[in-house]
């Protein structure tokens, strides 16, 4: 099971981060697309439907109040300013940050468990975005003698957006390592039974012999890095004797 800790995000309007958020605070809108009726005369008995306008949304945020907090002091000016902000929400541990614009339409003072607390509800003004980092994966590579990669650039250089590679070994080799170069990692894993279990490996060093299935057909693997800080990284593996 993989688990990503939500301690540690930060959230920020104008760039100034608001502290001192309650936990599990992770103020996203909770946007919907409306629908419509599309029906005709010539419909039949059964109602068509359409999407209609996307609905940004709104969320919440809340937190204990403190007042010299220079983002807790924006929020609430942003208040009054009757003004779009921008936010942005950050999901450390992801290697994820959201972003989006939206107004401030509540900002009031509260007490829980004998604290004074803050809560302001945010209304967004149109999507959201999302930029993500993933894990890096300097380069992979099968020990197999005649064994080639595909893409050709994953033995040296394996871009951010590869998430299938392809390892084709000549039709007599019936087993081979595998080895993957990701030094920053925290983990690494490789599953050949359909991530029914993983087995770690290091970087740099070759796996353990993978045996390979019949002459013409694919064993399919399943390879994990993670790295602190960043989102894990997977990467489909498809093996193939030619």
């Amino acid at each position: 099971m993989t688990h990503v800790d939500t301690l540690g995000t930060t959230i920020k309007i104008d760039g100034i981060e608001i502290k001192y958020i309650s936990l599990d605070t992770i103020p996203i809108p909770d946007g919907d697309t409306k629908d419509k009726d599309t029906s005709t005369l010539g419909s039949g008995t059964v109602m068509e439907k359409g999407l209609g306008m996307f609905d940004p949304g709104s969320c919440e945020i809340t937190g204990n109040y403190i007042a010299g907090d220079a983002g807790q002091i924006a929020l609430e000016a942003a208040f009054s300013d009757r003004a779009l902000h921008a936010f942005e929400v950050n999901i450390v541990n992801a290697g994820t940050i959201f972003t989006y614009n939206a107004y401030v339409t509540k900002y009031i003072p509260g007490s829980k468990d004998n604290t004074f607390t803050f809560s302001a509800n945010l209304l967004a003004s149109g999507r959201f975005t999302k930029s993500t980092t993933f894990a890096e994966i300097t380069s992979v590579a099968a020990s197999a003698v005649g064994a080639k990669i595909s893409p050709t650039i994953a033995g040296s250089a394996l871009a951010s957006t590869s998430k299938h590679i392809v390892i084709a070994v000549p039709t007599a080799i019936s087993s081979t390592t595998f080895t993957v170069t990701a030094a920053a990692s925290t983990l690494i894993s490789l599953s050949i039974d359909a991530g029914a279990t993983y087995t770690t490996l290091t970087s740099g060093t070759p796996s353990s012999a993978i045996t390979l299935a019949t002459a013409g057909t694919l064993t399919v693997g399943m390879l994990k890095v993670s790295e602190s800080l960043k989102a894990t990284r997977y990467v489909e593996l498809l093996f193939v004797r030619e």
